[in-house]
């Protein structure tokens, strides 16, 4: 064998480590364990059902941008809702505090991406929303809001009556009818989306909602218009502070 082959034999050796990498980088998909806190919460506000949860993202293989995040609930009667994404808080730390208690650091993200890398546990406070009560929703919002201009506009506009108009009536009546949550157990599917190929792993739960649970979230309802109320014009009286009602129901891995 000649100098020259063994040149580019040698020259080849020393690329492969590189090559093996890439390769196993183009191979291996991401792989991303869901870990969830012992307990999720429940609510019903004037922003429609709400599922807010503390997850964590062990990431294998390679770091991943997740671009989307979906809750879908399943009730056993069968009934599925989706929920979107809203919101995303990072926990950082904590903050020494001038009387030496602590406080908790944490940072606002967009809910357009997140970056999970391998190095650490990703861990995220979610909140979500249904997609489906919000588009439906706005369609009301806007009728009350054309309504409230139009007001304005002839002089007319008086904040108290302006929430009996019909347009707020009918507001407040959308609201009540879209309670969703019932007595019963609820399927959690946690669905990440990604530009990348990726698995997702641990990501269903279990919960049930008692009819306590049910009742507590109901008195919920009665709050709406008070909330609407202090979005409009304010609020003066104690009698009216809004005081939503949460549920924290034990998350089961399945």
């Amino acid at each position: 064998m000649k100098l020259i082959d063994w040149i580019a034999i040698l020259g080849a050796l020393a690329w492969s480590p590189h090559l093996i990498g890439l390769l196993k980088s183009w191979i291996l998909k991401s792989k991303v364990r869901i870990i969830t806190q012992k307990s999720v919460e429940i609510g019903f506000t004037t922003f429609g059902p709400i599922l807010n949860i503390r997850l964590a993202f062990a990431v294998e293989n390679k770091d991943i941008v997740v671009s989307d995040i979906k809750i879908r609930l399943k009730h056993d009667s069968g009934e599925e809702r989706l929920l979107e994404w809203q919101g995303i808080t990072q926990y950082l730390g904590t903050m020494k505090m001038p009387d030496a208690s602590e406080m908790p650091y944490e940072k606002e993200h967009s809910v357009l991406a997140v970056k999970l890398n391998q190095k650490d546990i990703e861990e995220r406070f979610v909140r979500f929303q249904e997609a489906n009560f919000l588009s439906s929703q706005r369609e009301y919002v806007k009728k009350a809001t054309k309504k409230m201009e139009y007001l304005k506009a002839e002089g007319k506009y008086e904040g108290e009556a302006f929430l009996r108009e019909q347009e707020m009536t009918d507001l407040y009546s959308f609201n009540k009818h879209a309670f969703p949550w019932k007595q019963g157990r609820y399927t959690v599917s946690i669905e990440m989306q990604s530009p990348e190929k990726f698995k997702v792993i641990d990501n269903v739960r279990e919960f049930d909602l008692t009819p306590v649970d049910i009742e507590r979230l109901e008195k919920n309802k009665e709050q709406l218009e008070i909330d609407y109320k202090r979005i409009v014009v304010g609020l003066s009286e104690e009698g009216d502070k809004v005081n939503w009602q949460w549920c924290n129901p034990v998350l089961v891995k399945t």
